[in-house]
């Protein structure tokens, strides 16, 4: 018999971490499966991991826009906090950057400018909400990267995972200092301390020049490593490594990763529509998604570089019919299921850590007094 947790009715388990465990689950009242995330019973008396997790859910409310995953509901529920998210059907960005870069070669131009106009959108509807009162919000996502992008199977981007994101709103807030997000995606100014929307436009411009070439910018073996290529790698345009992307592209890409911010692009809006013009007419959902499932049929390794871009000039030669089932597609999300989309972020393993060594500290002063109530005891009976 499946597990009941109120409403829902739990069938699978889509991931878990050290903060939550996330299942998929369906519940009478939603007419769609959901992605239920529940906190583990023991994170509930951390003040600050609680108070991010409501943060979140309070934040999710606001943003309504089809390339951001909705929230449904939020609550505590047998001393249990839960949020039940939409779920997405579809492999992350991050799984089919990695498939193309064994099997395909860099992504197409027009397929990486897809992606990024539908992100750049759904960023321009996050930075620019308002709560009830007609206030900013002020909301920076702070995690842009391929492992928080879903292709979902309708050929819609999704942005996810704003449990990261700072607003001007937050009940709790972050210790000075800290850093959250991915640090090869992380921008120049925020490890100074300075964070702002513009940010994210840098993330997306690392995704963005890491799709074109099938590199990654800034990665190394060690964090200080990957801090200084942030700080001071000189960036060379996409076209350098990928002679298909052309100049315009390499524009918006080295715009987006301009280390000072004042010269980067200022709005989301403004980067979407310099795409919309390097695109000159956008993919439709059905090549979109036809490409993608043709992406991960592709098992053999790499042989010829424009394998991706011969394969999507001979999609879009003809029309496209994406019927349901989507087996290339499907095989790749069993695979994202498998990986956990509920692990702690650093700082929040760092505060249980922390809290546990507090009690062993309390533990053992309480075992030195009892040793030396009886070692008093015995002199006494001496």
């Amino acid at each position: 018999m499946r597990e009941r947790f109120g409403s829902y009715e739990i069938y699978e388990k889509l991931g878990s971490g050290g903060l939550a465990a996330v299942h998929l689950a369906k519940s009478r009242a939603i007419s769609n499966p959901v992605a239920l995330k529940r906190l583990f019973p023991h994170i509930a008396d951390v003040r600050e991991l609680v108070g991010a997790f409501i943060d979140e859910a309070r934040l999710a409310k606001h943003l309504r826009h089809p390339g951001i995953a909705r929230v449904y509901e939020f609550g505590k529920l047998r001393g249990i906090y839960f949020i039940a998210f939409e779920f997405v059907p579809g492999p992350t960005l991050l799984q089919l950057a990695e498939h193309c870069r064994e099997y395909v070669g860099p992504i197409p131009t027009m397929v990486v400018l897809e992606v990024a106009y539908q992100l750049c959108d759904a960023l321009d509807h996050a930075h620019n909400c308002r709560n009830e009162l007609g206030l900013p919000l002020g909301i920076v996502h702070r995690d842009v990267s391929p492992a928080n992008v879903i292709v979902s199977n309708s050929g819609q981007v999704k942005l996810i995972d704003f449990g990261l994101a700072k607003t001007k709103q937050q009940t709790v807030h972050s210790q000075a200092g800290v850093i959250k997000g991915k640090l090869s995606y992380v921008a120049p100014e925020y490890l100074a301390g300075k964070l702002d929307a513009r940010c994210d436009l840098w993330a997306l411009g690392v995704v963005m020049w890491e799709l074109l070439t099938g590199r990654r910018l800034f990665d190394a073996p060690e964090q200080h490593e990957i801090l200084e290529r942030v700080r001071s790698l000189p960036i060379e345009p996409p076209s350098r490594y990928n002679p298909e992307v052309p100049a315009e592209v390499d524009r918006i890409v080295l715009t987006a990763l301009t280390r000072d911010p004042e010269k980067r692009w200022q709005r989301a809006a403004e980067m979407r529509d310099a795409i919309g013009r390097a695109a000159a007419g956008r993919l439709t959902p059905k090549q979109f998604v036809s490409w993608v499932e043709w992406a991960f049929t592709q098992k053999q390794p790499l042989r010829r570089e424009d394998s991706g871009v011969s394969a999507l000039h001979e999609i879009m030669s003809k029309e496209v019919e994406v019927v349901e089932d989507l087996p290339a597609l499907a095989e790749a999300m069993l695979e994202r299921r498998r990986n956990s989309v509920a692990m702690m972020p650093p700082l929040g393993a760092a505060m249980l850590q922390r809290r546990s060594s507090r009690r062993w500290l309390w533990f053992a002063l309480l075992l030195l007094l009892v040793a030396a109530a009886a070692a008093a005891h015995a002199m006494g009976m001496l």
